[in-house]
């Protein structure tokens, strides 16, 4: 059980939290959204996750270049439109993927690490993680504890590899988003790091206002008749978005990409990194690596076992379903990604407390791991509802 591991820590105030722009994360649906109650790891745990998702980073760019060798864009989930830049951007643009997020099962008590998904694309928890980890644990890690939290700075240090890459650009940066409060508190982290790291001009702007132009790139309007050229843009939308619901808007895209208009971060390869339907692949490739779920896009490989029923790009635990067998449904969440292919997994047990709540742990990446991180929830299905918490490393 997960609650001999438990350390009780203060939360951060709300003045705190105001001042640093994060009031949303604790007010109105999200006002329990962070906990006292921390979990505490010793450096073993911690490492283990460490090298699970290093490895699992170099396994999956294995798994998607298979793909890639073999043509199997449209099984693995990649539709038509976006096949063309996917495969360019996997052959081209392996050096710009900037921030990811794995999310784990098990790796407590002695439990082995089983990886869940990749979220490769566009990921959330970074306010969380960068800036309330380190306040609300400040006075613990002053006594006998540590943190293993470095995403400020491996963002950082990642997006000045990027810059000696192209040393011909302007230094500029464009982050976009759809107008969600959660996704721009995400962007505010990404500003930090590119700041930090020596972008002189750094911009949010919400979608509906940014200019595309398959000739020249990409612009906001910053007055009349005066537009702003960006040589680098972050999108906090995600690829599969523009492919599904945007298909105009792909097709600008891979036109300004592939014609070198302007530096897409993540990149469009991470697409493929997000598709559930890799993780088939991955599992092909690596079916003995204990970290790999079985994966199937036939539910009836799992007719006497327990398995998890999900969407290709699904987000938030939304359209999924826990299975015993092919009879019985242990949970289930509705969501709006019903339409999108399916895959068929392992079901693969989380740490549970005396309560009965799950705990999933996560780790973010960027070039390698950079910072670790929890959910909890007491449904099966860890989603929307979760609370965050943060972890302590016992000082040996």
């Amino acid at each position: 059980m997960v609650d001999s591991k438990i350390e009780y820590i203060e939360l951060p105030s709300k003045k705190w939290m105001r001042k640093q722009g994060l009031s949303y994360l604790i007010e109105g649906e999200n006002h329990d959204y962070f906990t006292k109650e921390a979990i505490v790891l010793n450096t073993k745990e911690v490492d283990r996750f460490i090298s699970t998702a290093d490895s699992l980073y170099s396994q999956m760019m294995t798994a998607a270049r298979f793909v890639a060798d073999n043509n199997l864009w449209e099984l693995a989930g990649i539709p038509k439109n976006a096949i063309e830049l996917v495969r360019y951007s996997l052959q081209r643009e392996r050096n710009l993927h900037l921030i990811g997020r794995f999310d784990f099962a098990g790796g407590l008590d002695g439990k082995s690490i089983s990886m869940l998904e990749f979220n490769a694309d566009t990921c959330s928890l970074m306010p969380e993680t960068a800036h309330v980890l380190p306040e609300q644990t400040a006075k613990a890690r002053k006594k006998k504890f540590q943190i293993y939290n470095n995403l400020l700075n491996q963002l950082t240090e990642t997006f000045r590899t990027i810059l000696e890459a192209y040393p011909d650009r302007i230094p500029n940066l464009l982050l976009s988003y759809l107008g969600n409060e959660e996704d721009y508190l995400n962007l505010e982290v990404i500003a930090q790091a590119a700041r930090q790291a020596g972008f002189q001009q750094v911009q949010i702007m919400i979608l509906e206002k940014v200019v595309f132009s398959e000739e020249e790139g990409v612009f906001i309007q910053s007055g009349p008749e005066l537009y702003t050229k960006f040589d680098f843009f972050f999108k906090m939308f995600p690829w599969d978005f523009m492919a599904y619901e945007e298909p105009e808007l792909m097709d600008l895209m891979t036109k300004i990409v592939m014609n070198k208009h302007a530096i897409v971060l993540n990149p469009a390869f991470t697409m493929l990194l997000q598709s559930k339907g890799l993780l088939k692949f991955l599992y092909d490739q690596f079916p003995s690596r204990p970290s790999i779920l079985k994966a199937s896009f036939e539910e009836s490989d799992f007719a006497h076992d327990r398995y998890v029923k999900k969407p290709f790009y699904g987000r938030t635990g939304d359209n999924v379903s826990i299975h015993s067998g092919r009879d019985l449904v242990l949970a289930q969440n509705e969501g709006d990604y019903g339409n999108y292919p399916f895959l068929y997994q392992q079901f693969a047990t989380l740490n549970k407390d005396s309560e009965g709540d799950y705990y999933q742990p996560s780790m973010f990446w960027s070039k390698e791991s950079c910072a670790l991180c929890f959910r909890r929830q007491e449904d099966m299905i860890v989603d929307d509802d979760a609370e965050y918490l943060c972890h302590l490393i016992e000082k040996y």
